[in-house]
C-alpha cells in the first residue's frame, strides 16, 4: 500500500511540475473529445473489436478485457487521430487502473504481454513524459521511470522499434 501511495504521489508531483512548466500531462495526446472517440469506436468496430466495451470492463477490474484493449494497440501504424484517441484511453486507464489494480499489478500485466504490445503500451504511457518542455524533460522522464520501475525498467527505450513513436 505504501508503494502505491508513493507512486501516486510521484505521478501527482510530476503532473504538478508539468503544469507549472506549461504542458498538460492529463491530456498528452491533445484534446480528445466525443468526436474523436466516436471515430475511434467506429474504427475498432470495423476491426471487429468492442474497444469501448473492453475499456469499460477493464475499469471494472476485468484483466482479460484490459489485455484485449492493450492488444488493440498494434492496429496503429502512425500517430494519427485514432492513435491519439486510443493513446489517451491507454494513458487514462494507466492512471485509473494502476490506482484500482495497484501499480505493481498493472505493470506486471503490461510486462507479461508479447514484446510488441508491451513496447507499444509503454510508449503510449511514457509519451506524456516526452511532452515536457526540453529544459524539464530529463527530470520528468527520470521521475516517470522511478515511479513505475516495473513498467519502465532500466532497459526500456521509448519508441524502440515502434513505427508510431520512431525514437529507438
Amino acid at each position: 500500500m505504501k508503494a502505491i501511495a508513493l507512486a501516486v504521489f510521484i505521478l501527482v508531483s510530476c503532473t504538478i511540475q508539468a503544469q507549472e512548466a506549461g504542458y498538460n500531462t492529463g491530456m498528452p495526446f491533445g484534446l480528445i473529445g466525443q468526436k474523436e472517440l466516436d471515430r475511434l469506436k467506429a474504427y475498432a468496430k470495423n476491426e471487429g473489436v468492442d474497444l469501448m466495451g473492453d475499456a469499460k470492463r477493464a475499469s471494472e477490474n476485468n484483466e482479460a478485457a484490459l489485455v484485449h484493449m492493450l492488444a488493440f494497440s498494434l492496429k496503429f501504424t502512425k500517430l494519427d487521430g485514432n492513435a491519439k484517441a486510443y493513446g489517451q484511453i491507454v494513458y487514462s486507464s494507466f492512471l485509473n487502473l494502476s490506482e484500482a489494480f495497484g501499480l505493481d499489478r498493472y505493470s506486471k500485466l503490461v510486462a507479461s504481454q508479447p514484446e510488441a504490445i508491451r513496447q507499444r503500451i509503454r510508449d503510449f504511457i511514457f509519451y506524456d513524459a516526452t511532452q515536457a518542455p526540453l529544459k524539464e524533460r530529463e527530470k520528468v522522464e527520470e521521475e516517470a521511470r522511478k515511479s513505475a520501475p516495473l513498467l519502465f525498467p532500466s532497459n526500456y527505450v521509448f519508441g524502440a522499434n515502434d513505427p508510431i513513436f520512431k525514437n529507438g
